[in-house]
């Protein structure tokens, strides 16, 4: 298949194009049209938004930023914003490729070492990479969100109303806030790519087991980050 046919096969016939990415394993193609398309929403959001509001909104929901002095406040939103705007960047073109090889690494453990599915860490790279393709439509609509919406408006945290955690109210426990941000669309349809994918490389391995698989290290993440939220570390 050419690259053009695997990343629409991805969407409309994965089993075909899983099988393809199976023989010739490549992973770099998918992981750079996600971190050009995450570049330019990210540089749309610093001119349309700007950090500031985001930091603005961190230190609000704190109680150490309710403490701070007005001056206090701005000085640390002007050194919090700059911050970001680097952190933003490099957590889509550095961020990606991480992000990718992470969640690779922890298939290969599950698949490999404990199911002994023999995948291997290229395949595993690119059946990742190419299970993360909805992240391009997920993108692709909160830019658009982000030109239609209020900038005050816009949660650059949960953009879109793809989970449930959107249709929560503020006032909802910090934790099931969390919880309800992770039950979203585009992150189970990257999960069930991921199966078809791996169940497709080892055939030893059938969807539903791979499924299962990869929902334990899921759920694990879910309760962590509901546990942070909890405890105020991570804000939902």
């Amino acid at each position: 298949m050419s690259e053009a046919g695997r990343i629409a096969g991805i969407f409309f016939s994965p089993g075909k194009a899983f099988a393809d990415i199976a023989r010739r394993p490549r992973w770099w193609v998918p992981v750079l049209l996600i971190a050009i398309l995450g570049t330019v929403y990210i540089n749309a959001f610093t001119q349309r938004v700007g950090w500031e509001s985001v930091i603005r909104q961190a230190l609000e929901r704190t109680p150490n930023g309710q403490n701070m002095t007005p001056e206090q406040r701005q000085t640390a939103i002007t050194v919090g914003a700059r911050i970001y705007q680097y952190f933003g960047y490099g957590g889509s073109a550095v961020g990606t490729l991480f992000y990718i090889f992470i969640v690779a690494v922890i298939m290969l453990f599950l698949f490999d070492t404990i199911m002994s599915a023999g995948v291997g860490l290229k395949r595993m790279m690119a059946i990742v990479a190419y299970s993360c393709l909805p992240m391009l439509i997920q993108t692709a609509l909160s830019m658009v969100v982000l030109f239609l919406k209020d900038p005050e408006e816009f949660n650059l945290q949960n953009p879109l109303m793809f989970n449930v955690g959107a249709f929560l109210s503020p006032e909802t426990p910090a934790a099931l806030r969390a919880a309800g941000s992770s039950l979203d669309l585009f992150s189970i349809w990257i999960m069930i790519l991921i199966a078809i994918g791996v169940s497709t490389a080892a055939r030893k391995i059938s969807f539903g087991k791979a499924l299962a698989g990869i929902m334990v290290p899921w759920l694990l993440f879910v309760i962590l980050k509901s546990m942070a939220a909890a405890a105020g570390i991570y804000n939902a």
